[in-house]
């Protein structure tokens, strides 16, 4: 069952397989169980009172179910006292719908904080460039306010007015986004229900808390940004409106450098302190998180300082092949190093996440291939081809294949089963994962790097720890460990070996005779088979699919195909990211196109000069272009710098069970600063056609 039409849209919705009673159990691996039960209710039905009566007919069976139970033999009470240590519980509809409601809302509210936290991002990159917009307006208006202050105005109220209009355009900016969020959200479900999710129940809901948090983000924002310029205004005096080439004196470099080295050295200092010294988790990202926050501050404050070298080595080339356009446009992005740098500063934000993003999931897909390729030895895997990794298989799949290798050795030499319960035991003070297999044969399948102790003869009786969870609780080889199963019950298991490798098995494994114990109706979740030396793979496969392919739920991938799945699912990942990054890098080329327009609105005189003295108009775009790429470039090369820098530090941060790997994909970064450049170009199209067009005399008469 799914939305739309189930024959056009297989994969879309919520897909369910349904089953009569009989063989749901049989399929599940809960023959004699229920996992709930629906009562309907005549409507004059008391639904207390019934409520009642079942909870008491709950516990009446309960308690005869353990009268019998302590009448078995030992083995099997071990293996059926779970059942009876359920607490049942017996609700209303409306109690139910409620907890499902719950449970489906802190989905939602994932993927919210995720979208929210690419918004965040979008927010800061607009700030940087809302800020250039208003240094470059006001440095263009200087006479008009330096006459305001002639009639009598004082600088405080010039400073208020420039205020009043960053929080006129906030407004104005939030209103559009609101009617453009609702505008795009109702195109998203056009297109979902002609992709065939079918109608939509209800409308677009327009919460007051939605238009307040824009109100305050948009309309702060905007303020915030105004509050540099806004002082600065301050510092124009009353002579200067008699003045035709007045402008607001910069600050020099000096006191900034000297911040920005203090404020660089204490972020790299942080990094470096997470990066090498031993710490906690929370501590190590404390650390590296304050370090780059802190280091991109320190940049960001030398940035200007190093503008004008950087845009001089940069445009070498250029200067070399177009000459005189080439000089211009190189003189141009050195005019202003405070422009250049707030200019690139919004594509210098988005490529350092880029750039960060790329250097963490290659070094994932890294490790993640080099333990495929060094500690998997099976030759096939079997697997749920689900969302859910509760979900699993029979257990009766995982029999009839250890069946198979039992009968023809000649096409299996053994079958491994897995089976896992995720943060359904309690070990210590936390709850864990917790995976059971076959430990007799384990290192056949894979190598765990096993450095104390050994997996072979744990048994029953036997945990293998990760080395990490092994250093956090102070265990050794020997050392016993209580693990909480569900249903109250209690056991005490022995430290059998302590390994480096939790990439498949994670941080505590028991054997599968474990599970059967006290977790008897977990499913199977994996399965790896291991083929003779001298068997003919073809063949092998053939055999194994008998049986799988009674199991549509389940994917059967030799080990070329299972690292290519994986390596493709990683793939996916960082692509929704970088789609999610690229639109700051979006925002961040329309904050060029924007600058390089005030710019050359503010050079019309100039540019008109240029034209006069006999520059092209090909030649005029050209310089307005390379200016731009130029510019774009400087962003590019510190966001890609602090990228890499920002993510080995993520590296070192993030448990070796997860990234052992340092992996720098140089081609996607030396591509990433290609696309700056392109970027630039783009940005340019608008602002150089119209230099290009300025009518001569009209642009040398203009004040």
């Amino acid at each position: 069952a799914n939305f739309g039409d189930p024959d056009e849209t297989k994969n879309i919705g919520a897909n369910m397989s349904l089953f009569d009673e009989e063989t749901a159990q049989e399929v599940g691996n809960k023959v004699g169980l229920y996992d709930e039960i629906s009562i309907y209710l005549e409507d004059d039905a008391d639904e207390a009172a019934v409520m009642a009566i079942v909870q008491d007919r709950l516990d009446l069976a309960t308690a005869d179910f353990l009268a019998v139970l302590s009448t078995l033999p030992d083995d099997q009470q071990k293996q059926l006292s779970a059942f009876g240590d359920v607490d049942l519980e017996v609700v209303t509809a409306a109690t139910k719908i409620a907890e499902d409601q719950s449970d489906f809302d802190q989905f939602i509210d994932i993927i919210s904080s995720v979208l929210l936290g690419f918004a965040v991002i979008s927010v800061v990159v607009s700030t940087f460039i809302i800020n250039n917009t208003f240094s470059i307006v006001i440095g263009q208006r200087v006479r008009e306010l330096a006459l305001l202050r002639a009639l009598g105005a004082t600088g405080r109220q010039i400073s208020r007015s420039v205020r009043l209009e960053a929080v006129a355009i906030g407004l104005v900016a939030t209103v559009l986004g609101l009617v453009g969020g609702y505008l795009l959200s109702t195109l998203l479900v056009w297109v979902l229900v002609n992709i065939g999710f079918g109608e939509l129940p209800g409308s677009i809901p327009i919460r007051p808390r939605t238009i307040i948090v824009a109100s305050v983000v948009g309309v702060g924002a905007t303020l915030v940004s105004a509050i540099g310029p806004s002082r600065r205004v301050r510092q124009i005096p009353p002579v200067a409106a008699m003045r035709d080439d007045v402008r607001l004196t910069p600050t020099s470099l000096r006191r900034r450098l000297q911040v920005g080295l203090a404020v660089t050295a204490i972020g790299i200092g942080a990094l470096t302190l997470g990066m090498t010294v031993e710490m906690s988790t929370v501590s190590v990202l404390t650390a590296v998180g304050g370090g780059a926050l802190t280091t991109f501050m320190g940049v960001y404050l030398l940035s200007p300082v190093i503008a004008r070298p950087v845009a001089s080595i940069l445009g070498w080339p250029i200067r070399r092949l177009y000459r005189i356009p080439g000089r211009l446009a190189t003189d141009n992005a050195q005019r202003s190093p405070r422009r250049t740098a707030a200019t690139a500063a919004a594509l210098t934000i988005g490529l350092a996440l880029v750039s960060l993003a790329a250097v963490v999931s290659d070094s994932v897909k890294t490790t993640f291939l080099s333990t495929m390729d060094q500690s998997v030895e099976a030759d096939l895997f079997v697997y749920g081809d689900t969302f859910n990794p509760q979900a699993g298989f029979s257990t009766e799949l995982g029999s009839d294949l250890q069946h198979l290798a039992a009968e023809r050795p000649d096409l299996v030499k053994s079958v491994m089963t897995m089976r896992w319960t995720l943060g359904g035991v309690k070990i210590g003070d936390g709850f864990k994962d917790l995976v059971a297999t076959d430990l007799e044969i384990l290192d056949e399948h894979m190598n765990v790097r096993v450095t104390e102790g050994s997996e072979f003869g744990a048994g029953s009786n036997g945990v293998l720890v990760h080395v990490d969870s092994a250093d956090d609780l102070g265990l050794t080889i020997g050392d016993p460990v209580l693990i909480d199963f569900p249903g109250g019950r209690t056991s005490e298991l022995t430290v059998a070996a302590i390994f480096e490798d939790s990439t498949l098995l994670g941080n505590w494994v028991v054997d599968i005779s474990v599970f059967d114990s006290y977790l008897s109706s977990a499913p199977l979740a994996w399965i790896s088979v291991l083929f003779p030396a001298d068997a003919d793979n073809y063949a092998s496969r053939a055999a194994i699919e008998v049986y799988t392919d009674a199991y549509p739920q389940v994917v059967v991938e030799n080990r070329s195909e299972f690292r290519d799945a994986q390596e493709k699912q990683l793939d996916q990942v960082l692509s929704i990211i970088q789609v999610f990054l690229g639109l700051s890098l979006l925002i961040a080329v329309l904050g060029i196109t924007n600058t390089l327009a005030l710019s050359v609105y503010e050079r019309t005189r100039e540019l008109g000069l240029l034209r006069a003295i006999g520059m092209t108009r090909r030649q005029l775009r050209r310089m307005v272009r390379w200016e731009a790429v130029i510019i774009a470039l400087f962003g590019g090369l510190l966001g890609v710098g602090m990228g890499v820098l920002f993510g080995l530090a993520a590296i070192a941060a993030i448990p070796e069970t997860f990234v052992d790997i340092v992996s720098i994909p140089y081609r996607s970064l030396l591509g990433y600063l290609l696309v700056s450049g392109l970027f630039g170009m783009l940005a340019a199209i608008l602002p150089a056609r119209r230099a290009a067009r300025l009518n001569i005399l009209d642009a040398i008469s203009q004040e």
